[in-house]
Parts: structure tokens; sequence; C-alpha cells
């Protein structure tokens, strides 16, 4: 049995078509466990109706906690062997589950992840397909080299696109941390499992948010949070001797810690201890190494100017620049 967890909080608009998208499945050995994580608006009579009327649907209510929580309520809960993680505005292709159960068991993996289908408004419009290279990888190096090498974001941080064995799944997500639990989880995940699967299908449909201004998305804390993740990789791949191509995994710290100067320039407090902040950042062990690693890249001329400033350490710069970002966007 796929246990579907599918954690629910104020998503009335679209849950009905996520959870038809579920249950309509061509593989129907499933279960669909909505984890209510204390919605105010119309999702929890929408989970309680699915739960009457199809036996396959749990509905389980809680207070609001967290993605993080109801994922591991999610878990905690399930009966099946392997499981699939759903977010509640999302849909899956119809045939997803049995695709991505197949590949399992011919290729006898541990862990299979598909493409993902970007969309607006409806799943039948794709704008986008971000998928990664077909591969059936048998052992722990390989899949290491294949993570260094393909790595994509959206690919590989989320949890959704992603079939797993539950006896593999040792300690749940993080909930210490707000963003960037989904590659710590993947990350433990991959370290467990002996082999994996990538399917270059687009089976999951990820609905774009296009709401949410920028500066809303900044954290303060964004920088620790960043090396966290980056070492989080850098030492998955150090379990192994081989050497690896890394400049996509650095590329992605890079991009995290512009993310940081912005959330540090955006956050109160004097003109000194921001620049303090950024010249901290720009020196980090962990920054040098990034950047060294992406010599030669070549950068839009917006990534070109952050680097440029972090990796010569031209902190006023930068923090000029980060208000003229913050101030235009």
């Amino acid at each position: 049995m796929v246990s579907v967890i599918v954690p629910v909080y104020n998503v009335e608009k679209y849950l009905s078509a996520c959870v038809k998208s579920i249950l309509q499945q061509t593989y129907q050995d499933l279960e669909c466990i909505l984890i209510d994580d204390g919605s105010g608006d119309g999702s929890a009579a929408i989970g309680r109706a699915f739960a009457e009327e199809d036996s396959r649907v749990v509905y389980v209510r809680q207070e609001n906690a967290g993605v993080s929580r109801a994922r591991n309520r999610g878990l905690a809960q399930a009966r099946g062997e392997y499981i699939l993680f759903v977010d509640s505005d999302d849909i899956l292709k119809k045939d997803m589950i049995e695709k991505m159960m197949t590949a399992m068991e011919q290729d006898q993996t541990d862990f299979v992840v598909c493409g993902i289908g970007l969309f607006t408004t409806s799943a039948e419009n794709i704008t986008e397909e971000i998928v990664p290279p077909h591969a059936a990888l048998q052992s722990k190096e390989d899949a290491a080299s294949f993570f260094a090498r393909e790595y994509a974001p959206t690919v590989m941080n989320s949890p959704c696109n992603k079939l797993y064995k539950k006896a593999l799944i040792q300690d749940g997500f993080d909930t210490s941390v707000d963003i960037g639990e989904d590659l710590l989880f993947n990350l433990a995940y991959f370290r467990a499992a002996s082999s994996v699967t990538y399917l270059d299908q687009a089976l999951y449909c990820y609905r774009r948010n296009l709401s949410g201004s920028l500066s809303k998305k900044l954290r303060g804390h964004m920088y620790v949070i960043a090396n966290r993740l980056y070492k989080g990789c850098l030492d998955y791949l150090g379990m192994f001797c081989s050497p690896f191509e890394t400049g996509k995994l650095s590329y992605f710290h890079f991009k995290n810690l512009q993310l940081s100067t912005l959330g540090i320039v955006q956050s109160g407090g004097k003109k000194k201890s921001k620049r303090e902040a950024l010249q901290n950042i720009c020196c980090d062990p962990l920054t040098v190494e990034a950047l060294a690693d992406m010599e030669g890249m070549a950068l839009g001329k917006k990534d070109q100017l952050f680097y440029t400033c972090m990796r010569k350490g031209w902190v006023r710069t930068l923090y000029w620049m980060d208000r003229l970002w913050l101030f235009l966007h």
C-alpha cells in the first residue's frame, strides 16, 4: 500500500482537486491521509466529506504546528509500506503512482524521483517541465554522483515528487527549521537508501504561487539555514572517496547567500551591524569554497554583480546594491 500524506492548511479553493487526483489514480492500493494543520477556512469540511465518502481517506485535525509536524503526524499515521507526500494545492497526473511503483519494482530501487510540471490555474496547462535525466542507479556512490552532477533544487529538494520506502525513513522532518527541511529530509533518506530511480517524466504538477512579495520571502536567519543546507550536501557527498561535480550545488548555495544578504539589509538594526554581517558572509569558509567552485561559470548580470561583490569582499557596494534591489522589488 502507498500512504499519500497531504498537509492541509487553508486551501479550500484547491483541496478538492488535489484529493480527487489522488483517489482517481490508476494505482488504487493507497490511502490518502489528510492532516489538517488547524485550518480556519472550509478545508475541514472538505476533508471530512472525503473521509465519509471514501474509506481510503483518513482525516486528522491538529492545532496549527507547521507543515513539518503535519507531515510527521502523517508518517506516524501511515499504514502503507510506501510513502508519497503531496502539497494540498497541487495535482498528480493520473498514472503517477503506478509509474513510480512500476519503476521501483522493475529497477529494484529504494527511491523513485520524477519530474515536476509547473502550472498556475489548471494542471491541464503546464507552463514548464523540470525533469531529471532518466537513470536507475544501483549504488550509493552512483546516486551521490548523480545528485551532485544533476542537482536542480525543484527536483531534488521537494519531498512531493518522490516515492519513499517507509522502513528507510528514520527521523522524519526537522521541526526546528522553517525552510530547507525538505532537503535535509531527502539527504537523510539518500544516506539510508542503497539505490534510486529517476524518471524523466513530469508526473507531479506544482501550482505556482504568484502572490507574495520578495520582502515576505526573506528571512534574517537565512544565512544560518543556507550554510546548514550546503554543509549537509557536502557532508553527504563526503561519505565517498570520489570527487564529485559540485558546481550546481555551489550555485544553489550562492543563490541562498543572495537571499541572506537581502534579508540582513531588510532587517532592523544599524547600518554598521548590517555591514559587519555582510562581511561575515563574504569571509565565511563555506562562501569562499562555493564561490571558488563557481569560478568560470556563466552567470547573468545580477548574479555576476553579487558574485563579484562577495568574492572581492566589497561590502559597501553589496549593501547599497541590496538596498537598491529591495527598493525596486
